[in-house]
């Protein structure tokens, strides 16, 4: 999650803390090149108040927290600001106008969704999906399609998903699972009052599940093993389309997918190979 929109919730701060999350948040670029001494005096706080907040944050401490800042402050300069993904396009734009504008709109949605990313969140999401002897995917409506292109491309690495809300049978899927199992939530908003039974079912029963949402307020991101964030850009009613949405589920299900493909890298690959040698090798023998 970005750090700047963890420090805007201000979860748990003490209030000194809240002190200095709030000057962060009103001075932001301004404050990059000060010492921690300097933050300090400014907040009339301490070196210890400092350090504690970057702590909270999931930061080893204040250098690492300023430098995860300038980033952030990177990414949001060279990323498209003028698009506006509820509508992309105006009315009377030529065909190659709008194409243009989707590309705009995907490019931004996929830096965005970059600088929401964590090395450590995906690396603990593939080893959760590797470890599953069977993974249930909850997504309804254009999230079920994205749903089963994650589905697709995860037999490629003989590992088979399941869309438990496909055909509306969520409640059989979801008491079939085990501790050695795994169920992903694939929702926007993360509102759906079946998708919350089911993850405190999930709870109950000490089944990993992680939950991919733009709304990582919610109980449901709140009780999910691993929530995963997506920008929250789109107007659940006013939208030519859910362009946005779809684009970031699709390219978090993409990294995710290939950072599992990368735990047995050699192996996945050689296996692949093998499966189309085999499959047509037999193909020729019952020719013959």
């Amino acid at each position: 999650m970005k750090l700047l929109l963890q420090i805007k919730e201000m979860n748990h701060f003490t209030t000194n803390e809240r002190s200095i999350a709030a000057y962060i948040l009103t001075h932001k670029e301004s404050m990059l090149p000060m010492s921690i001494q300097e933050l300090a005096k400014a907040t009339y706080t301490s070196h210890s108040a400092i350090n504690r907040l970057t702590h909270k944050l999931g930061l080893a401490g204040y250098k690492e927290f300023i430098l995860k800042l300038a980033r952030e402050f990177q990414l949001d300069v060279h990323s498209i600001s003028n698009v506006d993904v509820n509508y992309p396009f105006e009315h009377g734009e030529t065909p190659i106008q709008v194409a243009k504008e989707i590309a705009e709109v995907m490019k931004a949605t996929i830096e965005k969704n970059f600088a929401f990313l964590e090395n450590a969140q995906l690396a603990e999401a593939a080893e959760i999906l590797e470890r599953a002897g069977k993974i249930f995917i909850y997504a309804l409506g254009d999230s079920e399609i994205r749903a089963k292109s994650f589905q697709n491309k995860l037999i490629k690495i003989n590992k088979y998903a399941v869309i438990a809300t496909e055909l509306s049978e969520w409640e059989y899927h979801t008491v079939n699972l085990t501790q050695q199992d795994c169920a992903i939530f694939l929702t926007y908003h993360g509102l759906s009052a079946n998708n919350l039974q089911a993850a405190k079912y999930f709870t109950r029963n000490s089944i990993p599940f992680i939950t991919i949402t733009a709304a990582h307020g919610t109980e449901l991101a709140k009780l999910s093993t691993l929530c995963i964030q997506v920008p929250e850009d789109e107007v659940k009613h006013a939208k030519i389309g859910t362009f946005s949405s779809q684009i970031a589920f699709e390219y978090v299900l993409n990294v995710i997918y290939s950072c599992i493909y990368r735990i047995n890298y050699s192996k996945n690959k050689l296996s692949a190979r093998q499966v189309v040698k085999d499959f047509y090798t037999d193909d020729v023998k019952t020719d013959l």
